[in-house]
């Protein structure tokens, strides 16, 4: 699962969208945390438009695997055609469900460190 992880990231820092659709299985259910933004993708031509949306690259700082889930932490950058939207060096949490080798869910979650305060990765909506 940590491997599925990881080639996800290294397609993700190269801009390669359609092999990160390849690694999903469909249909896929991706949750952005901010916005009305996912996608219940039954394509992946839609998986790889998703991707094309992120604004920012991310190095792995830990996965943590608990039955099909694969949760990772990643610091975010600018990726190679867009500049990140987050604060330099934020921290953003990516909750995998992995079944069979691909990618069935792709949810961000918040990142708590531990005996620290929740991480935004992200700044939240303004009201």
């Amino acid at each position: 699962m940590k491997a599925v992880v990881r080639v996800w990231t290294a397609n993700l820092n190269a801009g390669n969208n359609a092999a990160e659709a390849r690694l999903f299985s469909l249909p896929a259910l991706i949750s952005l945390m901010e916005g009305p933004y996912g996608c219940w993708c039954l394509t992946r031509a839609q998986v790889a438009q998703l991707h094309g949306q992120l604004l920012c690259s991310g190095k792995i700082v830990s996965i943590k695997v608990r039955g099909r889930y694969a949760t990772a932490v990643f610091r975010l950058g600018d990726r190679e055609t867009s500049k990140c939207d987050a604060p330099p060096g934020a921290l953003l949490g990516v909750r995998f469900t992995i079944v069979r080798g691909k990618i069935t869910g792709w949810q961000e979650v918040w990142y708590k460190p531990p005996g620290r305060p929740v991480i935004y990765a992200r700044l939240p909506p303004a009201r």
